[in-house]
């Protein structure tokens, strides 16, 4: 079940551990609220991390923080007997994960939640094959993807959220495309401005519903790409670091 996400649990060896470890509270609430503002989604694992949910985080606070249940209850009571969980997610293109005991299943905000106290440390790794460049909204980065339908071909545009070398995230309307995990798109198109144009075939790994507006829905769909050409990885590679020293100047460092 693991390899359909990318949000696996991290073994860090002794000395990385040491290196990744975050323990101060303040540190670690940052992180947490930045993954609640950038709607990035989060395995919780739990049964001794054999199984896992995919939930969004809800809110941060001052001694926990809450994310969704699951719609299989039976799912929920593991959870709540399992003892001890593990949670998994994304901020700045870096991956997090902790630690937690005590989960409670609570209601936050009209919502059925499990509320997990503040883990007393936090494990930050990046490694290359994570990175991930998150594109500003003023870029438009876009990615077209054909799309093979009964009544025939349709090529359909989305927004890219965040690129690197081993895939792409993007946004959509549940009614756009049904998207499932596993399914593999050839020839999809992304337009790099100031760089050029790469042809990718992408596999999707991963789906997450959001909330866009009440009343609306949408989807978070990660992609992994599958046998990048290395003309295609030169200038991927080029787009990503044009755009890291543009927005390292931008912030004035």
């Amino acid at each position: 079940m693991q390899e359909n996400i990318p949000l696996t649990i991290e073994r860090l060896p002794g000395e990385q551990e040491r290196e990744c470890r975050i323990t101060s509270a303040r540190q670690i609430q940052s992180l947490l609220r930045g993954v609640l503002v950038c709607r990035s989604p989060a395995a919780l694992y739990f049964d001794g991390a054999k199984d896992f949910i995919l939930t969004p985080l809800l809110g941060v606070g001052e001694e926990g923080l809450w994310v969704g249940q699951s719609p299989e209850i039976t799912k929920n009571q593991c959870i709540i007997e399992s003892g001890g969980i593990i949670l998994v997610s994304l901020v700045d293109q870096v991956k997090i994960q902790f630690s937690a005991e005590g989960v409670q299943a609570v209601m936050h905000q009209d919502y059925p939640a499990f509320h997990l106290p503040l883990p007393e440390c936090l494990y930050r790794v990046q490694r290359r094959e994570f990175f991930r460049l998150a594109v500003p909204p003023s870029e438009q980065l876009r990615c077209v993807i054909p799309i093979n339908r009964t009544e025939g071909a349709e090529l359909v545009e989305v927004a890219v959220a965040d690129i690197g070398g081993g895939g792409l995230r993007f946004s959509c309307a549940e009614k756009d495309i049904e998207f499932a995990v596993g399914q593999t798109y050839a020839g999809c198109r992304i337009d790099l401005p100031d760089v050029g144009t790469i042809s990718v075939t992408m596999t999707v790994k991963n789906l997450f519903q959001v909330s866009a507006q009440p009343g609306q829905s949408a989807r978070n769909v990660g992609c992994e790409f599958r046998n990048l050409d290395n003309a295609s990885g030169i200038l991927l590679h080029r787009y990503v670091t044009m755009m890291q020293r543009i927005m390292s100047q931008d912030n004035g460092t």
